[in-house]
């Protein structure tokens, strides 16, 4: 049994990564159950795979991919993949205890300067629809905090001549950020949309998207918004070459596997 144990599986980009790899797996004949404190991740599961963390239990047959989660010992298993989604929220070089390490892009494990394997995150593929070439609306997705620099995003959009409005969505993970640096940029032409729990609708509204966070390892927006039609802008912090993506998703299997066995 494959099982995958995260420290956070609520709204958030490596959430969802980590259930699209899960959905990945189990579609392939490949047996795998998702273990996190949050039970948001369900929204995202193809199948009814989710379990508490609190019910985990390893056994010697076990292939582990653990995430966002300081173990203090080994557990009883087959193989442990840390998988990591992050730069210095969580040092690698912090880790003890693992096999092999999975990386979501080159710059990432050249920034933790660790070893690993390097596979890429399985991109949900939104069906593109025609766009407005005047009257443009603009999108920010993500979390809001100041890390992903909402406020900078917003500014952005709305220098562009082309954007007749600009519609936020996603989570509000730093009040006082949302409350100081969001809220007075809110108005006729920007507004907050909260959490979508169907994308395609958001997709299918939007013709931009900015992004202007401080860091990002692999952000999935930007490739999804490729498969999308939709224009991404984002800063060097925040954009990756498109080579960097697989949009094969067997392709990725195919590396998950040689790293399972």
């Amino acid at each position: 049994m494959i099982k995958i144990l995260t420290g956070h599986s609520a709204v958030g980009g490596s959430t969802i990564a980590l259930a699209n790899l899960c959905n990945l797996f189990n579609e392939n004949n490949l047996p795998c159950e998702f273990y996190g404190p949050h039970s948001w991740v369900k929204t995202k599961l193809e199948t009814d795979c989710y379990k508490p963390i609190r019910s985990f239990l390893p056994n010697k047959d076990d292939v582990i991919i653990y995430h966002f989660v300081g173990l203090k010992k080994k557990p009883l298993c087959k193989k442990l993949i840390l998988s990591c989604h992050e730069t210095s929220i969580f040092p690698v070089k912090n880790q003890k205890f693992y096999d092999s390490v999975h990386y979501v892009s080159n710059y990432q494990m050249n920034w933790h300067k660790i070893p690993g394997v390097v596979i890429p995150n399985v991109i949900k593929k939104y069906k593109a629809l025609p766009k407005r070439t005047e009257n443009k609306v603009a999108g920010i997705i993500g979390s809001i905090d100041p890390n992903k620099r909402v406020d900078l995003s917003i500014q952005r959009a709305l220098k562009n001549s082309l954007v007749s409005k600009v519609e936020i969505w996603g989570k509000v993970t730093n009040d006082m950020y949302f409350l100081e640096k969001v809220c007075p940029l809110l108005g006729e032409r920007v507004s907050y949309h909260g959490i979508s729990e169907d994308m395609q609708k958001v997709y299918d509204r939007l013709d931009i998207v900015y992004s202007s966070s401080i860091s990002e390892c692999l952000p999935t927006v930007q490739a999804e918004c490729y498969l999308a039609g939709i224009e991404f802008y984002g800063i060097p912090q925040s954009s990756r070459n498109l080579n960097d993506y697989i949009f094969d998703d067997q392709e990725i299997l195919k590396k998950w596997k040689e790293l399972l066995s």
